[in-house]
């Protein structure tokens, strides 16, 4: 059996990640341009820092 160990912070990370996409999918026609890309900008952000780009 693997055993994956994460750090907190990765694990907040991820959470974070994961509340954002929710919020673009549903708030995505309602959001202003602006806060479309905050978000889409610290998806991003937040996916690098992980590994995931």
């Amino acid at each position: 059996m693997i055993q994956v160990t994460i750090t907190c912070g990765e694990y907040r990370g991820g959470r974070r990640l994961l509340a954002l996409k929710r919020r673009l999918d549903e708030e995505g026609a309602t959001l202003s341009e602006s806060e479309r890309r905050e978000i889409e900008r610290e998806i991003g952000e937040l996916e690098r820092e992980l590994g995931m780009d």
